[in-house]
C-alpha cells in the first residue's frame, strides 16, 4: 500500500528554512520507432521564489545540447506561488493538469510554430516512494503515455510506456558526490522494473538503493540490485544490465542496449540520459531509459580513468 496521498500531487511544504529546498516534477513521453524521446523537467525553488524549466526533445545522432531536434531551458522564472501543480499553467507554455490523483495527468506544451505536443499519463501501478521523512520524499511510477507531438509541422504518435517522478527536500549546489543509475523499463502491467543504483568508489561497483519490479504478483519491492555498464571511449554508457533480486526472492535480470541519449547539464549534475532498449526476464523487449546522473568533478575524474 502507498504511503502517499492525493495531497502529494500539490506543492509540498518547505521542510527546511534554506535556500536548497528543491521540488521536481519530470514527465516523459517517446516515440521508440525512431529513437525519440520527450521530456518536461521543471525544478522549483519555493523559498527563493524561483525556479527553472527544461523541455528536451532528442533522437538517434543528436547527442549534445546544440544538436537536438528542440530544447529549451528557462533558467529563471518565477516560482508560481499563486498556482497549484495540480492544475499548472506556466509562462513558457508548460501545462500540466491532473486527472485523477496519483494516477492519471495531462502535459502540454507549445512554442510557436517549432513544437507543439499534448499527452496524457496513465498510471500502471501505484507510485513507489522512497525516502518519506522530516518533511521530503521521492516517488516514481511507470505509465502508458499517450498523445501527439507535432514538431516543425511533422506530426509524430506518442505511445508508449514511460516514467514520471517527483522529488521534494534539499538540493545543494555544492555537493560533488553523486554517481547514480536510474534504470526503468516496462512491456506491460505485469512485466517491468525500475532500480536505482549508486556507485562505490572503492569498489567501482553501482549497487542497490531502491527500486521495484512488475510482475504476475504485481509490483514487487527490490532488495537487491547491481547495474553492470559497458562504456564507449567517451565514457559514455553503450550497453547496461541489471541483476537484481525482490522481496519475494525472485531473481530478475535485465540487458539494455542504448538506442538513443543526450547529455543534460542540471542542476547540481550531469547526466547521460540514453533510451534503451531493454529485454525483460519473460523474453518480451521493452523501451524505457538509462539515466546516469554524475557531480561533475566525478566525471572528470571517470573520464581521466581515476574512478
Amino acid at each position: 500500500m502507498s504511503l502517499l496521498v492525493p495531497d502529494d500531487d500539490e506543492f509540498h511544504p518547505v521542510g527546511r528554512p534554506d535556500d536548497s529546498w528543491t521540488e521536481t516534477c519530470w514527465f516523459a513521453g517517446m516515440a521508440p520507432e525512431r529513437g525519440l524521446g520527450v521530456w518536461t523537467y521543471p525544478v522549483f525553488r519555493p523559498h527563493l521564489g524561483i525556479m527553472s524549466c527544461g523541455i528536451y526533445v532528442w533522437e538517434h545522432g543528436a547527442e549534445e545540447l546544440w544538436q537536438l531536434p528542440y530544447y529549451r531551458v528557462f533558467w529563471h522564472m518565477r516560482f508560481p506561488a499563486d498556482q497549484q501543480l495540480t492544475s499548472l499553467r506556466l509562462d513558457n507554455g508548460l501545462e500540466y493538469d491532473t486527472l485523477e490523483p496519483l494516477t492519471r495527468y495531462r502535459v502540454a506544451y507549445a512554442d510557436g510554430d517549432a513544437i507543439s505536443f499534448e499527452f496524457e499519463f496513465e498510471a500502471l501501478h501505484e507510485p513507489s516512494a522512497h525516502g518519506l521523512r522530516d518533511g521530503r520524499g521521492h516517488f516514481d511510477q511507470l505509465g502508458r503515455v499517450t498523445g501527439e507531438l507535432t514538431l516543425y509541422g511533422e506530426k509524430i504518435e506518442i505511445d508508449c510506456i514511460e516514467m514520471r517522478d517527483r522529488t521534494w527536500g534539499p538540493r545543494r549546489e555544492g555537493r560533488q558526490a553523486t554517481m547514480l543509475g536510474y534504470d526503468y523499463a516496462a512491456s506491460s502491467a505485469t512485466s517491468g522494473f525500475h532500480s536505482t543504483t549508486l556507485r562505490d568508489n572503492e569498489t567501482k561497483a553501482f549497487s542497490h538503493l531502491f527500486g521495484f519490479v512488475l510482475n504476475a504478483n504485481g509490483k514487487r519491492e527490490l532488495v537487491e540490485a547491481t547495474r553492470e555498464v559497458q562504456r564507449d571511449a567517451h565514457g559514455r554508457p553503450e550497453r547496461i544490465v541489471i541483476r537484481a533480486v525482490d522481496e519475494d526472492g525472485q531473481p530478475f535480470e535485465a540487458h539494455g542496449e542504448v538506442a538513443s541519449r543526450f547529455g543534460m547539464p542540471s542542476t547540481p549534475w550531469f547526466n547521460w540520459v540514453s533510451q534503451v532498449r531493454w529485454t525483460l526476464p519473460d523474453g518480451s523487449v521493452a523501451v524505457g531509459e538509462d539515466q546516469e546522473t554524475w557531480s561533475p568533478a566525478l566525471f572528470r575524474a571517470l573520464r581521466r580513468g581515476e574512478l
